[in-house]
């Protein structure tokens, strides 16, 4: 084999490997954005069900759901901090309308906000401290407050 075609060989590997690990770091993006959905998804429910003979959420916070072990238990570090899969710091407390609450997700990846955004029905959804409209344009809407990293509010009550 002369050095031409040892130089061939080296740049294929070299695609390869790099293809690969595109697939890898893709997967894993994906992995996460998933688990943070479902994470969401169950904290919004155990609210709920927490609540469910209450007549609103008067008093929520993050410390009620920690010590009432309804946030999932992936998202809570050892000094009762709940941390998304980035990291970021999350809350629950109760809305300006006590019949509602709000789940505040923070240090959320530019690739992750808008599936993590959009995944879900809320009661109103903010992304950067800008109330979203869902429905048709939300994508759009959603990709015109994107930075390195986003923070969304999600607010929800019994309904939804």
């Amino acid at each position: 084999m002369n050095l031409l075609e040892l130089t061939g060989v080296l740049v294929i590997i070299a695609v390869l490997l790099g293809t690969t690990a595109l697939r890898i770091k893709s997967g894993r993006e994906n992995e996460m954005i998933t688990t943070a959905q479902q994470n969401i998804s169950t904290f919004k429910l155990e609210v709920k069900n927490l609540y469910k003979g209450e007549p609103d959420f008067t008093g929520l916070t993050t410390n009620i759901a920690v010590k009432n072990k309804i946030v999932p238990t992936s998202m809570v570090k050892g000094n009762g901090e709940v941390r998304n899969v980035w990291d970021g710091a999350v809350t629950v407390e109760t809305g300006t309308d006590p019949s509602t609450y709000i789940i505040t997700s923070n240090e959320i990846p530019e690739y992750a906000c808008v599936k993590l955004a959009t995944f879900e029905s809320w009661k109103s959804l903010s992304v950067n401290g800008v109330e979203i409209t869902q429905g048709s344009g939300m994508v759009a809407a959603i990709t015109g407050q994107l930075q390195d990293s986003n923070t969304i509010a999600f607010t929800s009550d019994y309904s939804n």
